[in-house]
């Protein structure tokens, strides 16, 4: 383990916030601000969040460790070897191409359907790729989390992530998408060329081959089965996350699904019952993503001829490599459960939000990033912070800005902050130092900072 890891950073930052409940008054906003004092958090407090983490957030440590599996059972084929053999092969000499197509692909997916922690699903296989193509692990997490955040924090269409704010601000899904889709242009540029820049100057001499890079070598083993999955898994996951009803108004997903579980044969409903309780597409939740890398993983068995007991071996040592990521990121929520029983968010950013009489971009994003800091994930701090903004800020006209501040921050803060769940598992999974992370990024944030400061201004005064 390297002297500063990702674990030791998130335990740190679990303990400021605890410290910070014994220093600051608890403060929420309820039809006014609501004072309620110190509410320090004790021992048992503390452990009993632990263990009320798996009700309701165990589906992300599950969905780690579905992925780990279904790479543990990729591991027992030889096709997967030869297809990642076959992607650095065919992009050598331009692998630029292959880093800068994963980047665009990666953002506009998270930016239409708001697929982030879903992503992960694909990371190891290309970060895999892009060690085999001799870059460093920086490099690939660049590449995976920095595209998924630049996603993010030019979100367009999302329904997981502008859904709360436009609902809150009582703003249309499709407010200010010019100026979104502008923001994730420049954020998609600004990301290829430092990565590229980063990447030619950390070029390695020896690829690292990593754990998931199969021994056994089979050149006649086929490779199409394993990417036809890669694929399918890919557009359902997509296809399942694009609010087609809440945004485009489009009900077909809705109609086809009620008129697959209504089939019959022999007045028995046999699809209904095989399928069981199953979202239609564009309600999916992270939860129903580990049923479908479950399925999945059967595929590729059933496709490769890999035997039922390799299956299971390679299932479970899959999930094995993928504990301490696991891990890590479900210990982030405890931060979601301080924030929400002892709240210091309003608490902090209140007396940032009233430094000025009008609304200032500036000191906004200053507590829009602290709110998504102490609050994980879109939905708690929209929920917790943007009724009292509105409180304070009752010109309508003005909330279209604050609504792109919010989603604009929250991406930038996900590259950077201890408490973002896709980039501390990566870092877990790659064992990549937290601060040597912030050292390969810190142009990046500010560039993004200082463009998204930029944006801000002009549809301010607009």
């Amino acid at each position: 383990m390297k002297k500063h890891n990702i674990f030791k950073v998130v335990c740190i930052t679990i303990l400021i916030a605890v410290v910070l409940t014994w220093i600051l008054p608890s403060t929420y906003y309820s039809q006014g601000v609501i004072d309620n004092g110190r509410m320090q958090i004790g021992i048992f407090d503390l452990f009993s969040y632990l263990t009320a983490l798996l009700s309701y957030f165990g589906y992300v440590p599950l969905y780690i460790l579905a992925v780990g599996g279904f790479y543990g059972v990729l591991y027992q084929t030889s096709g997967y070897r030869n297809l990642l053999d076959k992607i650095v092969k065919k992009y050598k000499g331009n692998e630029w191409i292959f880093l800068t197509l994963v980047m665009i692909v990666f953002a506009v997916v998270t930016s239409v359907s708001g697929l982030s922690l879903g992503l992960f699903f694909l990371f190891p296989f290309v970060i895999t790729a892009i060690l085999l193509m001799g870059y460093s692990k920086v490099t690939a997490l660049l590449t995976t989390v920095g595209s998924v955040c630049v996603g993010l924090l030019g979100t367009t269409y999302s329904a997981s992530e502008m859904g709360i704010i436009s609902e809150t601000l009582s703003l249309p899904a499709s407010s200010e998408i010019i100026t979104k889709i502008i923001i994730l242009v420049i954020g998609i540029i600004i990301l290829v060329v430092n990565t590229l820049l980063y990447a030619k100057k950390h070029r390695i001499s020896t690829p690292r081959k990593g754990f998931l890079y199969p021994e056994s070598i089979n050149a006649k083993s086929k490779s199409w089965p394993i990417a036809l999955v890669f694929d399918l898994v890919l557009i359902i996951m997509i296809l399942s996350f694009i609010s087609w009803t809440g945004v485009f108004s489009v009900d077909i997903f809705d109609k086809a699904l009620e008129s697959i579980q209504s089939f019959k044969i022999g007045g028995f409903p046999l699809f209904e019952k095989l399928l069981g309780q199953v979202a239609t597409f564009g309600n999916w939740q992270v939860t129903d993503l580990i049923t479908l890398v479950v399925v999945a993983a059967g595929f590729i068995a059933l496709l490769c001829k890999v035997k039922f007991d390799d299956m299971v071996k390679g299932f479970g040592s899959g999930a094995k490599r993928f504990l301490r990521p696991a891990f890590v990121a479900t210990i982030v929520y405890l931060i979601v459960f301080i924030s929400a029983y002892h709240p210091l968010t309003l608490t902090i950013i209140k007396p940032i939000v009233e430094l000025t009489d009008s609304f200032n971009v500036v000191t906004a994003s200053f507590a829009g990033i602290i709110a998504h800091l102490f609050n994980v994930e879109m939905y708690y701090s929209a929920t917790s912070v943007l009724p009292y903004m509105t409180s304070v800020f009752t010109d309508s006209s003005i909330y279209n800005v604050i609504a792109l501040v919010w989603q604009g921050t929250y991406g930038l803060t996900m590259l950077f902050v201890p408490t973002s769940v896709i980039l501390v598992a990566s870092l877990s999974y790659l064992n990549v130092s937290y601060f040597k992370w912030l050292k390969a990024i810190w142009k990046l944030l500010l560039q993004l900072l200082v463009v998204l400061l930029i944006v801000f201004l002009i549809i301010l005064m607009i």
